[in-house]
C-alpha cells in the first residue's frame, strides 16, 4: 500500500515538474519582453534579466507614435473583426446543417470541406495571390479579410458541426412540431445552446488572424495597409539598434491577444473540449 502511494506521489510530482518547466518555456519570453519594454538600451544589455530601474511607459508610447502602430492596430482590428464576422456567418449555419439536417451528400460535402484543413497555406498562397490580383483585391484590407476568413472556414465548420451535434435533435423536432420555421429553430433555440463552441471559435479566429504574418506579407504592399505583425517586422528593420522601442512595439502587438485570452480562457477551453473531441 505504501509503495503504491509513493509511486502515485512520484508520478504526480513528475507531472507537476514537467508542467512547470513547460510553463517556463512558454511564459519566460513574454515576461522578458514585457520587462525589457520598461528598460533603456543600456539596461537591456547590462542587466538583461534584472527588473527595470524605473517603470516608465515611454518606450511603449514612443513605439506607438514613432512606429505608426496606431495605423497598424486599426488595420489588424479591421481584418480580425471582419474575419470573425464572416466566419461566424458562414460556419454557424453550415455546422448546424451538417449536424442537424439530413440531406443527400451531407457527409460527402462535409469531408470535402475538411480537405481544406489538409492544405497548408504555403501550398496555395501563390494561386490566392493571382486570384486576388485578377479581382483587384491585392494590397487591400478587404482582400486580406476575405482570404483570412476563407482559410479559417474548414476548421470553423468542423468545430461548429461537432458543437451542434452535442445539442439533442429532439429539440429541433419539437420546435418544428410546434410550428417553428427552420430559421427560427436555428436562431432562437439551437444557436444559443451552441454558445460555448461559438465563443471558442471566435477566440481561435481572433488569435489566428491577429497574429498572422504570412498572408499580410504576401498580400499587402503599402506600408499604410500593414497589419500589426507586419508593421512590427518593418519597425524592427527601421529600429535595428533601438531594442527598447522594439520591445515596446512587441508589447503593443501582444496586449490584445493576452487580454482576450485572459478574459475568455474558461469559455475557450470549455468550447474547444466540447466541440472538437468527436
Amino acid at each position: 500500500m505504501t509503495t503504491l502511494i509513493r509511486k502515485k506521489l512520484s508520478g504526480q510530482m513528475t507531472l507537476w515538474i514537467s508542467l512547470f518547466v513547460l510553463l517556463l518555456f512558454v511564459i519566460a519570453p513574454i515576461i522578458y519582453a514585457v520587462l525589457a519594454s520598461f528598460k533603456t538600451n543600456m539596461e537591456i544589455f547590462s542587466a538583461p534579466f534584472a527588473l527595470p530601474k524605473s517603470w516608465s511607459f515611454d518606450n511603449i508610447i514612443s513605439a506607438w507614435h514613432v512606429g505608426n502602430f496606431q495605423q497598424y492596430f486599426f488595420n489588424s482590428a479591421f481584418v480580425t473583426i471582419g474575419g470573425m464576422v464572416l466566419v461566424a456567418l458562414v460556419a454557424c449555419p453550415a455546422g448546424y446543417a451538417f449536424a442537424q439536417l439530413s440531406f443527400r451528400g451531407n457527409n460527402l460535402i462535409f469531408y470535402l470541406v475538411l480537405l481544406g484543413m489538409a492544405l497548408p497555406v504555403q501550398a496555395i498562397i501563390i494561386p490566392i495571390f493571382y486570384h486576388l490580383r485578377s479581382m483587384g483585391l491585392v494590397d487591400t484590407l478587404t482582400g486580406l479579410t476575405l482570404v483570412s476568413a476563407g482559410l479559417a472556414l474548414p476548421f470553423s465548420i468542423f468545430l461548429m458541426r461537432n458543437t451542434f451535434r452535442d445539442v439533442p435533435k429532439e429539440l429541433r423536432e419539437s420546435a418544428m412540431i410546434d410550428g417553428a420555421s427552420e430559421w427560427k429553430t436555428y436562431w432562437k433555440i439551437m444557436l444559443p445552446l451552441a454558445k460555448p463552441g461559438l465563443v471558442a471559435l471566435l477566440i481561435f479566429i481572433f488569435m489566428n488572424i491577429w497574429n498572422d504574418f504570412l498572408l499580410p506579407l504576401v498580400l499587402l504592399m503599402s506600408q499604410q495597409k500593414y497589419t500589426i505583425s507586419l508593421g512590427l517586422y518593418s519597425f524592427q528593420g527601421e529600429m535595428a539598434t533601438n531594442y527598447a522601442l522594439i520591445f515596446g512595439g512587441t508589447v503593443i502587438s501582444m496586449i490584445p491577444s493576452i487580454i482576450v485570452y485572459l478574459i475568455f480562457q474558461r469559455s475557450f477551453v470549455d468550447g474547444m473540449s466540447s466541440g472538437a473531441n468527436k
